[in-house]
């Protein structure tokens, strides 16, 4: 006892010590990354503003509902419990309370910020898919309408028993990312999962549609998911998609707290700590992938724990439909459930062994404790009989035929694409064993740069690394990091998660023996009746349930640390899932007098600075880099035409001649020399110069004149777009080098040259630095020539250009000469 109060008060000292640590450095971290300058801008100050309205209507419905629930608690009112009040009230309360406090905020922001429709639509079509993989996974989908009536029956008792309010306070960071949604369209988000249309099925899903860069290659499981919404106005209807993933992922990672313990003040408030990660937070604003291969990963713990274990691996297995890096962590957590299958069926053995010599000695026990409490201690035994008798694993058939099937489906797209059956993941592994990467594409561009330094500078690089990404994400390779932080109150979090899985170790390390046939605490637990009735009173996981989610946190660590070290660009979503577990470790073990340290400590005076801290993290991060809401509009059609907002912005650029040029068949291949991600904007199968010679790109092509000529044939480009301030960089001299010998060779036609959203005569081109002064662009919009691409193609020599041709290239030389300039 006395060495469990001394850990406990060096708990609760050092989780203070932390905190404090963690609150200085966030400061400093406010101020020097920028976030200072993003909240004092106009818009974030609207968005606060509004934010803060948002804040006072919650406190003001919470206020009404605790002084409700005082004055039917006060003698001589009535108790307010259910055995007192009619059913037909309490639902009505129940019901109250999710409308004023859920729903109807979420309504009215939805409307004024132009979401309304896209949530609806959206969330309709992922209750379809929702319906789709109840009926492949139990064959009975209408089951999931009961499911949501015992959900709802959860939180009607919760309410009740007012434990269900931390829930409110997560209320305001769902809807801050839907009120931004609209406005922060990302770089990545615009590279392929906002463009399925123009760049997955057009020419064939097998088909890489002229994109090289490796983004292009990735598995399209999500986009394939999604691929519907593609044709609906605007992105809002893509980007809800992810909305509504994130309050799915919410509720699994609910699911699995709750199969940990029972007391329900912790697990709203652990639910409540999941949205006050950023990390997992900021993804719901992109189309990027992480979020739902989280929530597959999840899934598949959460269907491991509760028994159906090919389920739970072929999971992990569809989820490589989704993000490159879920062949590393899906499959690293696939070896942890075999080996706590392995270590479980090898403990069965000797407790099956062992159980021959304690059978006489614990019967007359069994037989009393039965007595006193009415209860067989053969219960458990007799339902997991029961259990695996009535769900054959042959049920799990379906799942297990569409996992492989889809995922193979999304493999060979990749392989047909690159070579690689994974592009970017394990490609020197498979290069060595006689893989070929196909042409164009170079799979080298995440490179391992740990071998670049001294074992002494990888050593100071590693714990910069950790210090920056738990407490202060500033510098070059922090960038990625700061949109994507897991916030102050991950540092808390890793401290109290390590010390639940040393605190398991404890527990469990009487039961190392079990293996040799000892007496174990896991043989006691399974066998006797006294102890396997303590720990169903308790409501409480056994030690034993937490060896897989205590390996998983431990082994999703070891190589999340590994790759601070490996990786010369390290991004915050990388570690989202070990995030995830920790937050759940740290959660999930005993009740609540066991931890009321940790508790007390959040919710007294650490848990106000932490919400602070984690909402204006929040408000002013994001993938985009964008600051503030969707402007609101008390007249509008339910949704934001971001189509219209673009011709307006290419009206404002003066660009609408070439935009509207490009835009009139979705299937133009546009190579656009031009600022990212703006171009993307543009209506067609559009790929940036940057893909090509930027990370994941192949630097290659600007080698030779030959390579680059080989590039536009095998890319089927149909226009090469120019913008001049985008060739003035320095960075893009070569860029501008290239460009002149394509002209040379005659392989450009149809010049358009446009300013002010006016097509200019060729001889009105203006030197960039006089452009620029008069505050209006030059572009310049240039037709390919693909017949003559045929013979490099061929590697034969160009034939001659006729008078007519030879004219035009002068001309266009001319042109390309003096817009350079």
């Amino acid at each position: 006892m006395a060495e469990g109060r001394r850990g406990s008060i060096v708990k609760t000292i050092a989780g203070g010590g932390i905190g404090l640590l963690s609150l200085y450095f966030f400061l400093l971290f406010f101020r020097d990354s920028g976030n200072l300058e993003r909240f004092l801008e106009e818009k974030t100050q609207v968005a606060f503003r509004e934010m803060l309205w948002l804040f006072a209507y919650l406190f003001l419905c919470l206020m009404g509902f605790f002084l409700k629930r005082k004055i039917q608690n006060t003698p001589g009112k009535g108790v307010f419990l259910r055995r007192e009040a009619s059913e037909e009230a309490i639902n009505r309360a129940f019901l109250s309370f999710l409308f004023l406090l859920f729903i109807l905020p979420t309504l009215v922001f939805a409307y004024l910020h132009r979401m309304l429709l896209p949530m609806l639509v959206s969330g309709l079509w992922f209750f379809v898919l929702a319906l789709l993989f109840r009926f492949i996974t139990t064959g009975r989908p209408l089951q999931i309408f009961k499911d949501f009536k015992q959900f709802l029956a959860f939180l009607e008792k919760d309410f009740q028993e007012g434990t269900l309010y931390p829930l409110v306070f997560a209320l305001p960071f769902f809807i801050l990312q839907m009120n931004r949604s609209n406005v922060a369209l990302d770089y990545d988000s615009l590279r392929y999962g906002l463009r399925s249309a123009y760049v997955l099925f057009p020419e064939g899903f097998f088909s890489a549609h002229g994109q090289i860069n490796s983004v292009y290659s990735y598995p399209k499981g999500l986009e394939l998911l999604t691929y519907p919404l593609n044709y609906l106005s605007g992105y809002g209807f893509l980007l809800s998609f992810s909305l509504w993933t994130y309050l799915v992922l919410a509720s699994v990672f609910g699911l699995l707290l709750f199969h940990f313990q029972k007391n329900r003040k912790k697990l709203y408030l652990g639910i409540l700590c999941f949205f006050l990660l950023s990390s997992v937070g900021n993804m719901s604003l992109t189309m990027k992938t992480d979020l739902f291969t989280l929530l597959l990963q999840l899934s598949a713990l959460y269907f491991f724990l509760k028994g159906k274990r090919l389920q739970s691996c072929f999971l992990l297995f569809f989820s490589y439909s989704f993000k490159p890096t879920a062949v590393v962590f899906s499959t690293l957590l696939g070896i942890v459930f075999l080996l706590a299958m392995l270590l479980e069926f090898f403990g069965k053995r000797s407790i099956k062994t062992n159980s021959q010599v304690n059978t006489d000695r614990n019967t007359n026990t069994n037989a009393s404790i039965n007595a006193k409490t009415g209860i067989n201690s053969n219960i458990n035994t007799n339902y997991n009989r029961i259990q695996a008798k009535g769900e054959k694993w042959t049920s799990e058939l379906p799942f297990v035929l569409f996992s492989l099937v889809y995922t193979g489906l999304i493999t060979l797209r990749t392989f047909l694409i690159t070579g690689l059956p994974f592009s970017t993941t394990f490609t020197g592994i498979f290069k060595a064993i006689g893989f070929h990467v196909n042409w164009p594409f170079n799979l080298d561009a995440h490179v391992d740069y740990s071998g670049e330094l001294s074992f002494s500078e990888s050593a100071f690089s590693f714990f910069r690394r950790l210090f920056s990404f738990l407490f202060y994400p500033v510098g070059e390779d922090m960038e990625h990091v700061a949109i994507a932080w897991s916030g102050v109150l991950f540092p808390l979090i890793l401290l109290f998660a390590l010390w639940q899985c040393f605190s398991i170790g404890r527990k469990c390390l009487p039961g190392r023996n079990h293996l040799l046939g000892g007496n174990s605490l896991l043989e006691r637990n399974s066998l006797s009746g006294r102890e396997a009735f303590l720990c169903r009173g308790s409501g409480d996981a056994s030690p034993w349930d937490y060896l897989p989610l205590s390996l998983s946190f431990l082994v999703i660590m070891v190589f999340s640390l590994l790759s601070f070290v490996m990786l010369w660009q390290i991004d915050g979503n990388y570690y989202i899932l070990w995030e995830s577990l920790a937050l759940l470790l740290c959660f999930s073990g005993g009740n609540l007098q066991e931890k009321r340290g940790f508790i007390l400590l959040l919710k007294a005076f650490f848990f106000f600075p932490f919400y602070l801290a984690a909402f204006l993290t929040t408000i002013t991060t994001s993938w985009a880099g964008a600051v503030g809401f969707t402007p609101i509009d008390l007249a509008n059609k339910g949704y934001y035409d971001h189509a219209l907002v673009e011709l307006e912005n290419q009206g404002e650029k003066g660009s609408l001649p070439a935009f509207s040029e490009m835009a009139k068949n979705p299937r133009h291949h546009v190579l656009a020399f031009a600022e990212t991600p703006e171009c993307y904007r543009i209506p067609c199968n559009v790929q940036s110069i940057t893909d090509v010679e930027g990370s994941g790109g192949s630097p290659g092509l600007y080698d030779s004149p030959l390579y680059f000529a080989w590039f536009l044939k095998w890319s089927d480009t149909d226009y090469v777009y120019l913008e001049q301030s985008f060739l003035h960089d320095e960075r893009e001299e070569r860029a501008g080098e290239m460009l002149l010998q394509m002209a040379e060779e005659g392989i450009f036609q149809s010049p358009m040259l446009v300013e002010k959203n006016k097509i200019l005569p060729l001889d009105g081109v203006k030197a960039f630095s006089e452009s620029n002064g008069e505050g209006a662009e030059q572009l310049l919009l240039l037709q390919i020539r693909k017949e003559r691409l045929e013979y490099p193609w061929e590697e034969r020599p160009y034939p001659e250009l006729s008078p007519e041709e030879q004219m035009e290239k002068d001309r266009i030389l001319q042109l390309l000469s003096e817009y350079l300039q």
